[in-house]
């Protein structure tokens, strides 16, 4: 049985003990994800909305804002990055953005 990226979203705030909100700082979205201060901005730098989805270009990458001085993640953006790199495209797919290597 497969659960939900949402699901897995709650039980990953709930193994780093934090509540569900609507958006999240640097720091707790480290914790939930398990990546370091550098990876979290390397995430944040390499997003791109693709103008033919809506959606982003890389799916490994995170939609943020700005909130006063901080950056910050919406909740549905995590969910949404679950989803995008929990997929069979998602691991065998052909990198769109990679350079062709053979006609």
């Amino acid at each position: 049985m497969t659960i939900s990226a949402e699901e897995r979203l709650h039980e990953m705030l709930t193994a780093a003990g934090l509540p569900v909100k609507s958006s999240y700082r640097r720091a707790e979205v480290c914790e939930v994800l398990g990546c370091c201060r550098r990876t979290f901005w390397e995430l944040v730098d390499r997003y791109e909305k693709d103008p033919e989805t809506g959606g982003p270009r890389r799916p490994d990458s995170l939609d943020s804002y700005m909130f006063r001085r901080e950056r910050r993640i919406p909740f549905d953006e995590l969910v949404d990055y679950l989803r995008r790199n929990n997929t069979y495209h998602r691991k065998n797919a052909i990198d769109t953005v990679q350079m062709k290597m053979f006609d």
